[in-house]
């Protein structure tokens, strides 16, 4: 479910940053209401469990707002300075802001999870499991379709960069492209790693009324961190810095034009927050 969580914040983050400018904080203030929504789809819940979701995402987006948005203005603000000379130190702080944030998110939901996962029957434990298993059903379906990886990651560059308003050019494209050549398919080693996760999330939840079941589950939820051996840390971690080198390369060539639409919807994005917690101070 973490795991899970975690590809599921991204894209709420990055569809309410693009959506902001047009819908203003309507979103933003609905996105506890998304949250309790998906973590509803894992079982068949009591109406006092799904009172329970309602609230712990209510107070997630509470905090999130309180803690987190202000740092991702932040960052937002640097970024809006990016040129052709400095994209290493920026694109490198926004990234470890990005991972900083989602520990801090992981570790927020902790105790609200331990203290849940008591309330479970065991038919919703089994729910959770179905659950799991048709999530990866559907990613492996999902996953024969793709075309090669490198063709996958490139495509992703490419709509990323769209969404900052910045459209690559002929030399900048087969400038992604050559480097991601270079990536590490770590696709098929991820999926082995997370399934065998969360085999062992289930007998953990199975297990839920023993008495060193709080420590047991946080820990476990923790090494999701550090999924997999030696060799696939060592690759994903070799992919994170190849992602920051292409990010920064691209940068380092951008035309000013380039840079400026980049810019503009920065801006964008920080108006958007600037209103969000201007309205919360006023509530």
């Amino acid at each position: 479910m973490k795991r899970n969580f975690n590809i599921y914040l991204t894209i709420s983050l990055l569809f309410i940053l693009s959506s902001c400018s047009i819908a203003g904080s309507w979103i933003y203030e609905r996105a506890d209401g998304y949250l309790a929504d998906y973590f509803k789809e894992f079982a068949n819940f009591s109406n006092e469990q799904k009172d329970e979701i309602d609230k712990v995402t209510k107070n997630y987006v509470d905090w999130f707002t309180s803690n987190e948005l202000p740092i991702i203005r932040s960052v937002l603000v640097d970024l809006t300075n990016l040129n052709n000379s400095n994209t290493d130190n920026l694109i490198n702080k926004a990234y470890l802001n990005g991972q900083g944030l989602f520990e801090r998110s992981n570790k927020y939901f902790e105790k609200s999870f331990v203290e849940f996962s008591k309330t479970l029957t065991d038919a919703q434990v089994e729910e959770i499991k179905n659950h799991f298993e048709e999530i990866q059903i559907k990613r492996e379906k999902s996953r024969k379709k793709e075309k090669s990886y490198s063709e996958e990651v490139v495509k992703n560059y490419i709509a990323g960069f769209r969404r900052l308003n910045f459209k690559l050019t002929k030399s900048q494209k087969e400038y992604v492209e050559a480097n991601v050549k270079e990536l590490k398919n770590t696709r098929s080693e991820r999926a082995f790693f997370q399934e065998k996760w969360i085999e062992e999330f289930i007998k953990i939840l199975k297990n839920r009324n023993d008495q060193d079941f709080e420590k047991i589950m946080i820990n476990h939820l923790r090494a999701f961190e550090n999924l997999g051996d030696e060799k696939f840390q060592l690759n994903r971690k070799f992919n994170e810095q190849m992602s920051i080198r292409i990010i920064s390369g691209v940068f380092s060539k951008a035309s000013e034009k380039q840079i400026k639409g980049a810019t503009r919807r920065i801006e964008t994005y920080i108006t958007s927050i600037n209103r969000i917690l201007s309205n919360r101070s006023l509530d």
